[in-house]
């Protein structure tokens, strides 16, 4: 499978004005696609996953539970896709590894339509000191 659009991917996800736009691309390219969806190795990120957790309280304003958290990651693209339930509401994630940027979309409600977008980042924060042996 061609995976040269993750490139425009990445693009369109650091300078997308319109969230849904990235959605839609990603959707159009990959999303559909079976042999897209069988690429990649089961991952596991507990900062991706505290970011759903962060974001499905951000939306309720209150904690929900973040549950069938399920993350593929091909690591040679260093990109991260998958799903969620917030509080019960579908949500996907993209992510690229490399500038540590990704998308959320949770669908708020079918009718009417609405689907609910947050981008994000993840900054590597700085080591002070020698951790603890303990």
């Amino acid at each position: 499978m061609d995976l040269s659009p993750l490139a425009t991917l990445k693009d369109k996800l650091l300078h997308a004005k319109t969230f849904a736009d990235v959605q839609t691309y990603f959707l159009d390219h990959f999303g559909d696609r079976a042999e897209f969806m069988e690429l990649g190795d089961r991952h596991s990120d507990p900062f991706l996953e505290a970011v759903f957790a962060s974001v499905a309280e951000q939306l309720h304003n209150r904690r929900v539970p973040v549950t069938n958290v399920m993350l593929k990651r091909l690591p040679e693209h260093g990109f991260v896709h998958g799903s969620a339930l917030l509080g019960g509401r579908l949500a996907t994630m993209l992510y690229f590894e490399e500038p540590r940027r990704g998308l959320i979309s949770v669908i708020w409600s079918v009718s009417p339509p609405e689907t609910k977008f947050a981008r994000f980042f993840g900054q590597l924060l700085p080591r002070h000191g020698r951790p603890s042996a303990n």
